[in-house]
């Protein structure tokens, strides 16, 4: 092929993802300006986002002790660490938010300014060393992390929690069968069109999501759980690819 049968590749401009928010192709990001409506994307992206959170909160009764600490491993704005705060207000016990964005854990300080027990942090809890833990949540988290530093980091999070202690771990997931995940994908398209995004929107966000979001089957789930040392499992929320895990040390 002679130079002038050289086609130029064109840049291809951000595309809408819905809420305001415009991303590249494999670039998803939660940085920048995203924290500004993360809520309300996240809300309609994801299937029961709330309630799962009202989920957490009534589960955390079970492990939260007085003068204990809870932790949010992936905070973002803050939304879960309030509620979980705002339930357990006056045990005594502590609240952390750990997240990695700055502009993430500037709006999780601002939404929780209000409560002396809550803790936001700005850091790698993969790269953190945990001395107790209650109860920890990673709330649409893990699958943003390479598989090696999930274990890393669910390994750490067994290790510093009393026996009887927990996590909950909310992960979008891939089905066994290539015939399964078709159906399951297109089905959570249409939700997302009914939700008021736009085909153009929905495979927007899809493109950016491309190695960057990296899904588990529910067996790979459980399987990395019991792995790290979790000797009860068990699925406490499931929508389409939409899956909560309970797991007690």
């Amino acid at each position: 092929m002679g130079e002038t049968d050289m086609v130029p590749r064109t840049a291809v401009a951000p595309l809408p993802v819905g809420d305001g928010i415009h991303a590249d192709a494999a670039r998803w990001t939660f940085g920048g300006d995203v924290f500004q409506t993360f809520d309300q994307h996240v809300s309609k992206s994801v299937p029961l986002y709330r309630e799962g959170h009202e989920l957490v909160a009534q589960l955390s009764d079970f492990f939260v002790r007085p003068d204990g600490l809870v932790l949010d491993v992936g905070c973002s704005t803050g939304t879960l660490i309030r509620t979980l705060a705002e339930r357990h207000q006056g045990s005594g016990a502590r609240f952390l938010g750990v997240d990695v964005e700055p502009g993430m854990t500037a709006a999780a300080a601002e939404q929780c300014a209000a409560y002396p027990e809550i803790s936001i942090l700005e850091a790698d809890a993969a790269a953190m060393e945990f001395d107790r833990l209650d109860f920890a949540t990673l709330y649409y988290t893990l699958q943003f992390m390479p598989r090696e530093r999930r274990r890393t980091l669910l390994a750490s999070l067994y290790a510093a929690l009393p026996e009887g202690g927990a996590i909950v771990v909310f992960e979008k997931v891939r089905s066994a069968t290539p015939m399964l995940q078709d159906l399951m994908q297109q089905t959570y398209q249409e939700f997302k069109v009914n939700q008021g995004y736009t085909p153009d929107e929905v495979l927007g966000k899809s493109r950016s999501l491309k190695g960057v979001l990296d899904c588990l089957t529910s067996e790979e789930n459980v399987a990395m759980l019991r792995g790290a040392g979790f000797g009860q499992v068990m699925t406490m929320q499931k929508y389409i690819c939409f899956e909560g895990f309970l797991a007690v040390k």
